[in-house]
């Protein structure tokens, strides 16, 4: 429970300052090609090879290619899928317009902080297997640069700070009971982890390229790779050191 309540609180910390700082639309455009690189490593050096480890390496590679394909186009063609656009950090030329904020976008907020909060109580709950363990510190990791998207999109699509500061609080809430039912429900079986590590390693990768997108549509793919570059180190370097870690 320590876990899930620390997380709650930093990120809580992080979405109510992003609130605060919403109109400093250049910053946070210099800093979306870190974001992309560390969700990027996430999915690649964190959660891909657990997968692997268990289910193979072509069926673990088929399976995220599949939905990161699935997912992609629906976002091209259907509805955009991407946070950065919803809450106006990319450029106007590289997104569709913008979303309004209303109570579909809420409840979807809300679902996916619950299986957050799910994912993460996973690390206390006992004898959880699988690839649930690093699936947690992914979904704990994943959340640092969400919370500040979560801010951004609270602070630019309601009328006042403070419904944006209550929009912060009801999500992060949702995060919470996730992880409350995650730990009444008890283990999981290795195999149901397994499975929805994969949608989750596809839709991480899918965020993480729609986050270097506009990086590399003005300057190019070699310098959206060295802006993207501390984050993906820092991940590798950090699943490097669990995997001795546990050795």
């Amino acid at each position: 429970m320590k876990i899930l309540l620390g997380t709650c609180c930093l990120t809580t910390a992080i979405a109510i300052v992003s609130v605060f700082s919403a109109g400093h639309a250049s910053l946070q455009r210099r800093i979306l090609p870190w974001v992309g690189g560390l969700l990027v490593g996430i999915a690649v050096f964190w959660i891909l090879p657990e997968m692997a480890g268990q289910r193979g390496w072509v069926p673990s590679l088929v399976g995220v290619s599949a939905i990161l394909l699935v997912a992609a186009c629906f976002d091209r063609h259907v509805y955009p899928l991407c946070p950065f656009c919803a809450a106006g950090v990319h450029a106007d030329s590289t997104c569709r317009p913008k979303i309004t904020f209303g109570w579909p976008l809420l409840v979807v907020g809300c679902i996916h902080s619950f299986f957050d909060g799910w994912t993460i109580a996973q690390l206390q709950v006992p004898s959880s297997l699988g690839a649930a363990p690093a699936l947690s510190w992914a979904a704990i990791v994943h959340k640092l640069p969400e919370s500040v998207a979560i801010g951004i999109l609270a602070a630019r699509l309601t009328s006042s700070r403070t419904r944006a500061v209550r929009t912060v609080g009801l999500v992060q809430a949702a995060m919470v009971l996730g992880g409350v039912s995650a730990i009444l429900a008890g283990k999981l079986e290795p195999r149901w982890s397994s499975l929805y590590s994969v949608p989750a390693c596809a839709i991480l990768l899918l965020f993480g390229l729609l986050a270097l997108q506009q990086e590399w549509r003005f300057r190019g793919y070699a310098a959206a790779l060295r802006a993207a570059g501390p984050g993906l180190l820092g991940c590798g370097l950090a699943a490097l050191a669990g995997q001795f870690w546990r050795r």
